[in-house]
């Protein structure tokens, strides 16, 4: 969780309303919903109002308290707040209100009226919250002694509590932490942030097909597909997610590496300021140590982040193939008849990709491999019919066996098997076309069945190696 601290205002209605609409707009769209605290009425205006008449009473507020009048009159009423969750954090609202509540007791102002307004238009869960300064039984201001130091505190607990700590520098102690970029550090990547974000969303309206619509009623399986769809869907925005926290890593290290390589130089600066240099000369020596530091940072900063870039689309790529050959398998398991409730959750745990779907193409493998008396004559129309068979009532090898029973699941384990080699293990030559047996011969219903039943027992065994996996990665 990040807390942070905004700059105090004068205007309780001129926060509110900002809050309470779209930048720059009269629609409020951005609002998710909004929630107050200590105060009489849940609607925005009055809650509003009655802030205002608070502060502006404070006076008469001490006096009814017992309190000596007088001091300093608070120029600056309005304290804006907002607490923001991870982007790969789902809170409810009720949970974000506790939290909102927790947090004011810990800061010693669980007394003070506030407004909650949480808003759906970033990536990430916040709420803001518009706090009056002024106690409304007391008149007196909040104490904001050391506030970020406590917010801090307060954030670096809540995520312990919550099993995960996000912000691995609030553990450490204040003279080890790092310090972020400076203002014009950040500027300088301002123009490259944008240029990743645009290229991220492109990356992003890149939506897979879909084998089978879920939607369409012809699909007795759209439960299984539905699922799948979701779980590829939260695969997909968390690689999002991810993306913007390495973005920032970035920046940060080149920061850092850039800082430590001219900390020396700006040492010697300060250390001829210290000892009354000339003015002219220290201009002459600041001016170019800062050229050099713009200068080294740039060339670093564009060098790095079109290896970000290159990276992240490789990384999307194949996270699409994934993606992809766990489609085809849960089609050929659909065809199949077997049962995928194993397989989803493996998808949904992101175990399902290379080691399921390669189990799976090894046993299909077997089972579909030609027969070891099998001659690819040369010339032959029927290159890969047996000679020894070719008069035997119309039995065929298993790669034509294969081929028709793939026909007859409409999708085809062969073309599966091969989508997943491509994808694996990059593009293949075209293989030889197989041959439909004539017409005269017909079908061998026995065998057909005999390699249907094998193939199933096959994926079943895959299965079973699967669940022993997982157990083993349970224990």
């Amino acid at each position: 969780m990040i807390v942070k601290i905004h700059k105090s205002g004068k205007s309780f209605s001129g926060a509110a309303t900002y809050l309470t609409h779209d930048p720059k707009a009269n629609t409020d769209e951005r609002v998710a919903w909004t929630h107050t605290h200590n105060l009489a009425s849940d609607d925005v205006r009055g809650a509003v109002n009655e802030m205002y008449l608070t502060a502006e009473n404070a006076e008469l507020l001490k006096q009814e308290a017992g309190i000596r009048a007088g001091g300093r009159a608070t120029e600056n009423p309005v304290k804006h707040v907002s607490l923001n969750w991870a982007p790969d954090e789902s809170p409810t609202r009720e949970h974000m209100i506790e939290t909102t509540e927790d947090f004011l007791r810990h800061m010693k102002w669980q007394e003070h009226q506030a407004l909650l307004v949480a808003h759906d238009d970033k990536e990430y869960a916040h709420v803001h919250v518009l706090l009056n300064v002024v106690h409304p039984e007391t008149g007196l201001r909040l104490d904001d002694n050391f506030e970020r130091v406590r917010a801090q505190e307060f954030a670096l607990e809540y995520e312990r509590e919550n099993g995960r700590i996000y912000c691995e520098q609030r553990l450490k102690n204040p003279e080890e932490r790092e310090d972020g970029p400076t203002r014009p550090a950040w500027l300088a990547f301002r123009g490259n942030q944008i240029k990743f974000e645009r290229e991220e969303k492109s990356l992003e309206n890149q939506n897979p097909i879909l084998i089978r619509d879920p939607e369409m009623p012809e699909n007795t399986n759209a439960d299984e597909w539905r699922i799948l769809k979701e779980i590829q869907r939260d695969e997909r925005k968390a690689f999002f997610a991810a993306g913007k926290l390495e973005f920032n890593e970035l920046r940060n290290s080149i920061y850092r590496e850039i800082r430590t390589e001219f900390r020396d130089r700006w040492s010697d600066y300060y250390a001829a300021e210290k000892n009354g240099g000339e003015g002219v000369d220290l201009a002459a020596m600041k001016a170019e140590i800062v050229a050099e530091q713009r200068a080294a940072l740039e060339e670093r900063r564009d060098e790095a982040c079109d290896e970000l870039r290159k990276s992240r689309d490789g990384i999307y790529r194949e996270l699409l193939d994934d993606q992809r050959d766990i489609r085809h398998g849960l089609h050929a398991r659909q065809d199949a008849g077997l049962d995928n409730a194993l397989f989803l959750d493996l998808a949904r745990d992101g175990n399902a990709g290379r080691d399921v779907v390669t189990a799976f193409r090894e046993a299909a493998d077997e089972t579909l491999m030609p027969r070891n008396d099998t001659v690819a004559c040369e010339g032959d129309d029927r290159a890969f019919e047996s000679p020894a068979r070719s008069d035997n009532g119309g039995m065929r090898s298993g790669a034509n066996i294969g081929a028709n029973i793939g026909e007859g699941l409409g999708f085809g384990l062969i073309g599966f098997l091969e989508s997943i080699a491509d994808g694996f293990m990059g593009a293949k030559s075209a293989p030889t076309p197989r041959q439909r047996e004539p017409e005269h011969l017909g079908p061998n219903p026995f065998e057909a069945a005999a390699m249907e039943d094998a193939r199933k027992r096959h994926l079943e065994e895959a299965d079973e190696e699967a669940r022993k996996r997982q157990r083993s990665y349970g224990e």
